[in-house]
């Protein structure tokens, strides 16, 4: 066990100063896999699995905090009632209408609720 763990650092090893290469180099994955008699592929491989040992994201943009800021708004105790009623319906019911009601769709509502008690 030993050993397997001793060629896997030799080889990271040995990965690490090929990327670093690569990074030094400016070139593509491609050109540069090419150009040092290496798979594409492996090296690409390899390039993510030293990224993220880093800790790092491969491909990914460097993440910059966000800020946040609390928005408030003051509510006018006077909005609410101006306009607002009450419907209190034969079955007892009572609904609450704000300002700005749509007629059709309060005439549908008291229609429902009203059927409901038969």
């Amino acid at each position: 066990m030993v050993k397997t763990r001793a060629v896997r650092t030799s080889a990271a090893a040995k990965w690490a100063k090929r990327v670093e290469r690569l990074e030094r180099s400016g070139l593509s994955i491609r050109t540069f896999a090419e150009r040092e008699g290496l798979k594409a592929g492996s090296l690409s491989c390899w390039k993510s699995k030293l990224a993220l040992g880093r800790g790092q994201q491969v491909g990914a943009a460097p993440v910059t905090p966000f800020n946040f800021v609390e928005l408030t708004t003051k509510a006018d105790p006077t909005a609410a009632a101006v306009g607002s009623f009450e419907v209190v319906l034969t079955s007892g019911r009572t609904v609450r209408v704000p300002g700005g009601f749509d007629a059709a769709e309060l005439s549908r509502l008291v229609c429902v609720l009203e059927e409901g008690r038969q």
